[in-house]
């Protein structure tokens, strides 16, 4: 009898600490996950910061998938930030990031690659019509103002794009980034609130007034 229940004892034992081991390793995986999303995120936006986007791109190309970069810039978000103050500046950003977020598919990405400066990429899409109607879709969003407390927050944007298709495979993306931001800088030449592709070989094609 006191064997037998020395065995029970240890059985039980035993179990409570193989439970014990399970949930230990579920709280580290659960902290390690956790951690990856942190690094990956940007904290007041909650979009994917450069990291993330290096970490996509990098997918794509070994995936062989076609994708356009679009890089958006906001115009007069300097102008809020100093007539305003900072606080205000950040509830637009984030009304920004959400509208993003909305204006894209689920298997594209967002990302917060500076201050006022996101990219946004589109996989498996290299259709001009379909990007054109999303950037200005995205233009005319940008245009409306973002209320913040008693007040009217007026921004615009300025948008530069970059096709994989225009690149011998697989596309160099440092060489598509600096190419949509060469494209994002001739739609602020033109005026802003615009967006401009990229064309291989020439000067980037102005797209919308």
């Amino acid at each position: 009898t006191d064997r037998a229940g020395e065995l029970l004892y240890l059985g039980e034992a035993k179990s409570m600490a193989q439970q014990e081991y399970v949930q230990l390793n579920q709280r580290r995986q659960g902290a390690r996950i956790a951690a990856e999303e942190q690094a990956f995120t940007d904290t007041l936006t909650g979009l994917k910061n450069r990291r993330a986007l290096d970490h996509v791109l990098n997918r794509l190309i070994r995936s062989g998938a076609e994708f356009s970069l679009m890089h958006l810039d906001l115009d007069f978000f300097k102008a809020v930030n100093d007539t305003h103050g900072h606080a205000a500046g950040d509830e637009v950003l984030q009304v920004v990031a959400q509208g993003l977020v909305r204006d894209v598919r689920g298997l594209d990405t967002v990302a917060r690659v500076g201050g006022d400066e996101f990219v946004l990429v589109f996989q498996d899409l290299v259709d001009a019509q379909i990007l054109e109607a999303t950037a200005q879709r995205i233009l005319n969003r940008l245009a409306q103002p973002i209320p913040y407390r008693d007040v009217q927050c007026r921004i615009a944007g300025s948008i530069g794009i970059a096709r994989s298709s225009q690149y011998p495979p697989p596309p160099d993306i440092a060489q598509m980034i600096q190419d949509a931001d060469t494209a994002l800088y001739a739609s602020k030449r033109a005026g802003r609130g615009r967006f401009t592709f990229h064309q291989t070989g020439g000067s980037p094609e102005l797209q919308s007034e």
